[in-house]
């Protein structure tokens, strides 16, 4: 569980159980206070109203009519009191909220005490009206001689639901508390995560060796300083582009100036200016490299710079390849000596006056120019894969290499998350790889197709050359490797890398040459 969540579950439960035992507490209370407030008030209003020398008179002369307005006007001035109810000795009844229970018997059983022993006491029982809390109180006459007695009552379920009303008010309220509470715990656990920036404390202790294993895989020089210009990072790839000796050098290198180690960095500037600079070209240590210089700010305040280099050198043999510098190059040169062999030979035929060959030459270079292009312009509609098709077909035939592009080929959109780049860089070195591979004296064939269908775009290219051996079979992928002299065995690589982050797949068959099959799917995947 995330820290955030078990500090506000943590106050919340806290405030949450604390809330429950007051309220059980202050909910108990308030129905016993309820109750007793209920007694006193019955008992109260009894004992006024059988001292009540209008009542007493009443009673003495058995005036039911005198006594029942007595008691309605009473009644409209009270709280918390349902009836009362005025009877002689004999239990007869000379008031009561039923006007047609007046004269007949007072029932409920709880009325012996004050009839036999003259007592004042609150009891409950059930009555014609049902179960109530009712005070009972004696009216003497001026001879102090008891002729009947006050019944003053509240209906239990009246009662039942003031304390109902009470423990709901006591419950909301502690709702009320909880929310506020649950809206603290909030804020603090927030206030709390923005200080550790986020991290819980797992990962703030993974934090150190995750460090560790991102700097020394990335293969990028990276230096980084505090604000008094002390080094106070450099990982592995800074050592080697640098010429330090890592053993050696890391324990002297750490908290010195970066400067002296380092001269000419320029990462002092950027601790005043503030400014980030990128692809900065310089010299360390004998090296030409790339730099970008990236001030590290925390509340308005540099507090240190951090850059990133790499060798030069390097940087351009990978763009040359990724981008295929020399090969669009080639491909040029390759075009115009083809045009030129041509035109040698057209003019070679015109001067043996062999013009029905001349013609038939320039017929057939113009067919299959015009098949190609028709394919090219009409049916491979991306521009760019349109224009290295043409080159390499240009340098096939430089090279004696029959290139032939398949008449069903179609491309009118590229693969979602593809750009043309991308599809370039495979199909490129695809063919630039079996160009390579096949024979240069007329023999060599290269076959391409390219059809993009409803759910995948197909790839096929296959050369007739030497193949690939079951030993190399799951090498050719592998980074760095190559079979060619002088070369950096990356292509292979960037394509399948290519292809795999497409959600593709590449495949290849090794019988009489090389076939190399690619789908890639139209549309991405959830």
């Amino acid at each position: 569980m995330k820290l955030q969540s078990m500090m506000i579950l943590l106050v919340i439960a806290v405030v949450f159980v604390s809330i429950a035992i007051i309220i059980s507490f202050v909910a108990s209370w308030m129905t016993r206070n309820i109750e007793k407030e209920a007694k006193t008030n019955v008992m109260n209003v009894a004992e006024l109203v059988a001292h009540s020398n209008e009542v007493v008179n009443a009673l003495e002369k058995k005036n039911a009519k005198v006594i029942s307005s007595y008691v309605d006007m009473q009644l409209e001035n009270l709280e918390l009191v349902d009836y009362i109810i005025v009877a002689d000795n004999q239990g007869v009844r000379y008031s009561h909220p039923n006007p047609q229970m007046i004269g007949k018997i007072f029932e409920g059983g709880d009325e012996y005490r004050v009839v036999r022993l003259g007592e004042t006491y609150v009891s409950q029982a059930t009555g014609t009206l049902g179960k109530s809390l009712r005070a009972f109180a004696p009216v003497y006459d001026e001879q102090n001689q008891e002729i009947g007695f006050v019944s003053v009552g509240t209906l239990i379920e009246r009662i039942e639901k003031a304390k109902h009303l009470a423990v709901f008010y006591i419950i909301l309220i502690g709702f009320g508390g909880l929310f506020a509470g649950s809206i603290g715990a909030f804020l603090l656990a927030n206030h709390i995560k923005k200080i550790l920036l986020g991290l819980e404390p797992d990962e703030i202790t993974k934090l150190y060796h995750e460090k560790i294993g991102i700097l020394d895989a990335i293969h990028e020089g990276l230096v980084a300083i505090d604000q008094e210009g002390r080094i106070t990072l450099m990982n592995d790839s800074a050592f080697q582009i640098l010429g330090f000796d890592k053993e050696e050098m890391k324990n002297q290198v750490i908290g010195r100036n970066v400067e002296e180690m380092i001269p000419n960095t320029r990462m002092i500037n950027i601790l005043s200016t503030k400014k980030a600079e990128f692809d900065d070209e310089q010299k360390l240590q004998d090296t030409v490299i790339l730099t970008n210089r990236i001030p590290i700010i925390s509340k308005g305040q540099v507090i240190g710079v951090i850059a990133s280099f790499r060798d030069k050198t390097e940087v351009r043999k990978m763009a040359e390849e990724l981008t295929g510098v020399k090969k669009l190059a080639w491909s040029l040169r390759a075009q115009n000596h083809e045009f030129m062999n041509k035109l040698h030979t057209i003019a070679g035929l015109i001067q043996l006056e062999e013009y029905e060959e001349a013609l038939q030459f320039i017929s057939d270079v113009a067919r299959i120019r015009m098949e190609v292009s028709h394919i090219l312009t009409n049916q491979i509609k991306d521009s760019s894969i349109s224009a290295l098709l043409l080159a390499k077909y240009n340098k096939a035939e430089e090279c004696r290499i029959k290139l032939t592009i398949d008449e069903s080929s179609r491309l009118s959109r590229l693969p979602e998350g593809m750009n043309a780049q991308d599809l370039g860089s495979v199909i490129g070195n695809l063919i630039e790889n079996s160009i390579d591979e096949v024979k240069n004296d007329g023999t060599g064939r290269i076959d391409i197709r390219i059809v993009e269908e409803n759910q995948f775009l197909t790839i096929r290219v296959q050369d007739n050359g030497n193949g690939i051996s079951p030993e190399l079979g799951e090498k050719i992928f592998n980074q760095g490797f190559s079979t060619k002299e002088g070369q950096r065995g990356c292509g292979l690589s960037i394509v399948k890398k290519i292809i795999e982050e497409c959600g593709g797949t590449i495949c290849f068959t090794s019988e009489e040459g090389v076939q190399w099959e690619i789908a890639i799917p139209m549309e991405r995947g959830e």
